[in-house]
């Protein structure tokens, strides 16, 4: 089928589908139209509770950890201006705040290491843990993981410094699971979750969907959402953004999550809501009009699905000829590379886009003696020869590389994205040691050889026709040391040149005959 017969075929589709379509979404649009309105305004109801019930917790935990950074900031300040940081004042201080506090344990470090805690216990290294040494250091600090009873621990660290001198930090040790019991109970389950990912309290377990001392990844790895992914969801906590999606669980529990940032204290509030509750108002309601529009939409589904298979399957079709012919196009029918035109073009492309501030290598390859090889043994032979070389250099080479046949006997091999001179040597190593196993005939062995000339972007030319001269010129070069080799441009005398300059100025062209 040619192209205009499937541009008829494609707006013949069209035609026809578009006005029953349009007639069958009239006939359901009002029903479908006033469920939609119904549906949605109860559905936006309830995440609008749900997203201020969000705002509020988090509100109130942000309040809380302010103050808990607040009292760490006040007495690390003040250890400032104490001279012994172990001494029987600071120890008394700290063991104050341990006893009105609700902590686990506080502790003075020093800038080396050693430390004191709120019972007067001395530490020539308080605690090696990555938890623990992530929080010295000269800002404020807070971290969260599991003690080995797997109970959430709460890590606030203040630096003890001035603006010229840092002499280590003070830190409060809180049980996670403890730390706010004082809230008024909530419509909604919600979950507090620390940057790291660790689950630090659960409120509701009606939720069915996160638990106390759960990592918040592996759960949502757990989860199907509708719409983004687990990835995109837990680094949009991380991040400090707040947002609303829609999950199922493994157990067919579905909820909407909504999560919000508590301020800067790295952490966040997941307030739940399961479907079940959204869904409870509108049960009932318009149960028979409900029916009818799924069947028709399910007809408009079915007929459109199949409007769209018509239409994929003429695309597919069409698309699959296009890139034959261009393939054809591009392609030397005899070795299966690309032909001159698409060699040059493809090079030319990189150069000016993506390889431009990259070093590449230009080789030209010439077969020694190609016009002996067809004169002594057979055009039919030279062909081999030329297929065969087309075969195996296309295989040899990576698939992001550009290979062509230029001419009778000629072919380029442009080599991407080189690291340094070592690829380069390596690169060129390879090119021309390619000749010294390549063989030809099934019943006649014979062992063509090349001679090859190497050029090196930017460094030998900034442009395709540039590159090819330098190539060329280094070509003429191998070929008057004796064949058989590769030559590099900068190794290329004036003298080179000159006559790689007489040779390329305009002649008659024999294919199969050599420069």
């Amino acid at each position: 089928m040619g192209k205009a017969e499937k541009n008829k075929s494609n707006s013949m589709t069209v035609q026809w589908a578009i006005p029953t379509i349009v007639l069958m979404i009239f006939l359901v649009f009002t029903l479908i139209n006033y469920n939609r309105i119904m549906q949605q305004n109860s559905k936006d109801k309830a995440l609008e509770r749900v997203s201020r019930q969000a705002v509020s917790v988090a509100g109130y935990y942000k309040g809380l950890y302010e103050g808990m950074v607040g009292v760490a900031d006040g007495i690390a300040d003040w250890l400032m201006g104490q001279d012994d940081l172990f001494s029987e004042d600071c120890v008394e201080m700290i063991k104050q705040i341990d006893n009105h506090s609700g902590l686990v344990d506080a502790y003075i470090v020093k800038s080396d290491g050693s430390a004191v805690d709120s019972y007067g216990n001395t530490y020539v290294e308080v605690n090696n843990s990555a938890e623990f040494r992530s929080l010295l250091g000269t800002k404020d600090n807070t971290v969260s993981y599991l003690d080995e009873k797997n109970r959430p621990i709460l890590l606030i660290s203040a630096p003890i410094r001035s603006e010229s001198e840092w002499r280590g930090n003070f830190i409060m040790v809180y049980k996670g699971d403890r730390i706010a019991k004082q809230m008024d109970t909530t419509a909604y389950s919600y979950a507090l979750v620390y940057v790291n990912g660790l689950i630090g309290e659960v409120y509701g377990a009606d939720s069915g969907v996160f638990q106390l001392g759960d990592n918040l990844k592996e759960v949502a790895d757990t989860l199907t959402f509708d719409e983004g992914s687990a990835t995109t969801f837990f680094q949009s906590i991380q991040s400090g953004r707040s947002g609303t999606v829609h999950v199922s669980n493994n157990k067919g529990v579905s909820c909407y999550i909504c999560h919000q940032p508590i301020g800067k204290i790295g952490a966040s509030i997941i307030v739940t809501i399961q479907d079940s509750q959204i869904n409870r108002s509108i049960l009932e309601e318009n149960q028979d009009t409900r029916s009818m529009i799924i069947k028709v939409l399910v007809s408009i589904g079915i007929f459109v699905a199949l409007i769209i298979i018509i239409y994929i399957i003429n695309r597919v079709s069409f698309t699959k000829e296009s890139i034959e012919l261009q393939n054809k196009a591009e392609t030397d029918l005899l070795t299966e590379l690309l032909n001159k035109v698409s060699t040059e073009n493809k090079i030319k492309e990189y150069l000016e886009g993506e390889g431009r501030d990259k070093t590449s290598m230009m080789c030209v390859l010439d077969i020694d003696n190609f016009k002996k090889i067809n004169d002594t043994m057979g055009h039919a032979f030279g062909d081999e020869v030329l297929a065969t070389l087309g075969k195996r250099i296309r295989a040899e080479f990576r698939v992001t590389d550009i290979i062509g046949r230029t001419g009778g006997d000629e072919f380029i091999i442009f080599l991407k994205d080189l690291k340094d001179d070592n690829v380069i040597e390596r690169e060129a190593g390879r090119v021309a040691g390619f000749f010294k196993d390549f063989t030809v005939g099934t019943y006649t062995k014979y062992s063509p050889t090349a001679s090859i000339g190497a050029a090196i972007f930017p460094r030998d030319g900034s442009d395709y026709e540039s590159m090819y001269k330098a190539a060329d010129t280094a070509l003429y070069k191998a070929k008057r040391r004796g064949k058989n080799q590769l030559a590099f441009f900068s190794e290329t005398t004036e003298e080179d040149k000159l006559e790689a300059e007489e040779a390329s100025k305009p002649k008659p062209i024999d294919s199969d005959g050599e420069r």
